[in-house]
């Protein structure tokens, strides 16, 4: 439009019409004026014509000059405005450009943790699984072994019907570590190498009670003794369960040695300290549980003729101990009884973060996920980082467990590698070498017909040195 404006005013044709106009206006007004013989008022009025004229010319420049000046500021912005939209670039590219790399790297690291995660879950998974094919393997074997041997029975009956025979069999037992007696006809027999071999299998908690109080009277360290359990148990138990339940035994043992038990008006009813032993180490924890049971039944009826509430809050404290031990004793047979335990120790003591833990534990495996969550979430919030490194690790392995069910696999990648680094740091999940392997087949062999004497050295009551674990 301004174009097409700035033609029309430039062009000569337009000036050279209003030329002829003035000249014909001044023709008619010199026609006009003629007659007149005031020349005076004719030159005035000549004047304000050519002041109309001039300042209609003036008008015409001042426009053409308006047009020329928007038609360059179109094709060339001002250099002030440039230099603003380059310093916004600049700004762009430094600040924003820093944010946005940010951003790039968090994706990827969470990325990365999300596949790690996914790995480790895999692994873990592919684990169990090869460990109960292996399992099912082995039975299936052994049942195709049993039917193979009633065949080869069978046939030889048949063959030679008339043939009588004494049959004897080879009973392998490695907890004592030695073959049964066997008739005086087997010593022609030869025996193949296969039978006698040793094949490792998964084993419960409870069978493996008896191999932890004798690797407490040998002396064993507490990680020694919890990379055997695990080994021996397949991984099938968590780090906690193991762990907690070497601390209870070694704990029970701390209050027999120390004679918590003898000092109980209702003493004489309760079992002795040596048989609650052999019994647990058979995996059989009641007579330990029925005296820890009468031990704290004591300590509340103590504390409730206790005038102070300092005091109170101690013996509380210990009672809440001991129902801990009860509960991670407990807690090989029996969850619910194990459960009762823990939340009682919480109600004595509700900063006892371990029986926390244990709870949180108690209530996953009863399939109560919502209280679990509850109860894990509370440890990681009460915990010391430091002191209760151990619980903060159980508690945030399985929070990632469920988690992961639930679909936020980024918040269940952080807590599983933060256990991970706890668990690896102890070297709870370390492989036994071969060596190690060997040494621990032959305290198993032994340590059936040992038992008695090794409960009795390590109460100190056959005068050999003695062990105080409380």
């Amino acid at each position: 439009m301004f174009d097409k404006l700035l033609n029309t005013l430039s062009s000569s044709e337009i000036v050279t019409s209003i030329s002829t106009q003035l000249d014909v206006l001044a023709n008619v007004i010199d026609s006009y004026l003629a007659g007149i013989d005031n020349l005076r008022m004719a030159s005035i009025i000549l004047m304000i014509l050519a002041l109309l004229l001039f300042l209609f010319l003036i008008i015409i420049i001042y426009i053409k000059t308006i047009v020329a000046f928007l038609r360059n500021d179109n094709k060339n912005p001002p250099a002030e405005f440039a230099e603003e939209d380059n310093d916004d670039d600049e700004i762009f590219d430094e600040e924003d450009q820093l944010r946005l790399n940010q951003i790039i790297d968090d994706q990827e690291r969470e990325r990365e943790l999300e596949k790690e995660l996914q790995k480790e879950l895999e692994m873990a998974n592919a684990e169990r699984a090869s460990a109960e094919k292996e399992k099912q393997k082995e039975a299936s074997k052994i049942k195709e072994a049993e039917v193979q041997k009633k065949l080869a029975e069978e046939k030889k009956q048949q063959e030679q019907p008339k043939t009588v025979e004494k049959e004897f069999s080879i009973d392998l037992d490695w907890k004592k570590g030695k073959l049964q007696e066997m008739d005086a006809l087997a010593q022609n027999v030869e025996i193949k190498p296969d039978i006698l071999s040793y094949h490792q299998s998964n084993r419960q908690l409870s069978e493996l009670i008896g191999l932890i109080i004798d690797m407490i009277g040998r002396g064993v360290d507490d990680l020694k003794i919890a990379q055997t359990i695990m080994f021996r148990n397949q991984y099938m138990s968590s780090e906690e369960d193991v762990l907690q339940l070497i601390d209870a035994v070694k704990d029970f043992i701390g209050l027999c040695k120390n004679q918590e038990f003898s000092k109980l008006e209702n003493y004489a009813t309760l079992p002795h300290e040596e048989d609650a032993l052999y019994h647990l180490a058979e995996g059989d924890p009641s007579l330990a549980l029925a005296m820890i049971e009468a031990l704290m039944d004591a300590g509340i009826d103590r504390a409730g003729s206790l005038a102070t509430e300092t005091k109170k809050d101690i013996l509380y404290q210990e009672i809440s101990r001991q129902a801990g031990i009860f509960g991670n004793l407990a807690a090989v047979n029996d969850v619910m009884l194990a459960t009762g335990a823990f939340e009682l120790a919480i109600e004595l003591a509700p900063n006892n973060i371990s029986a926390w833990s244990r709870l949180a534990d108690m209530y996953s495996k009863a399939q109560s996920t919502s209280k679990a969550i509850w109860a894990y979430q509370n440890v990681l919030k009460s915990a010391d980082g430091e002191l209760n490194a151990r619980e903060v690790a159980n508690a945030s392995k399985n929070l990632s467990q469920h988690l992961y069910a639930q679909g936020n696999s980024l918040q269940a990648a952080k807590l599983y590698n933060s256990s991970k680094q706890y668990y690896d740091s102890l070297g709870i999940n370390r492989r036994l070498d071969k060596q190690e392997i060997e040494i621990i087949e032959i305290i198993e062999a032994h340590h059936q017909d040992e038992l008695q004497s090794t409960i009795l050295r390590i109460l100190g009551r056959d005068g050999g040195r003695g062990f105080n674990f409380a």
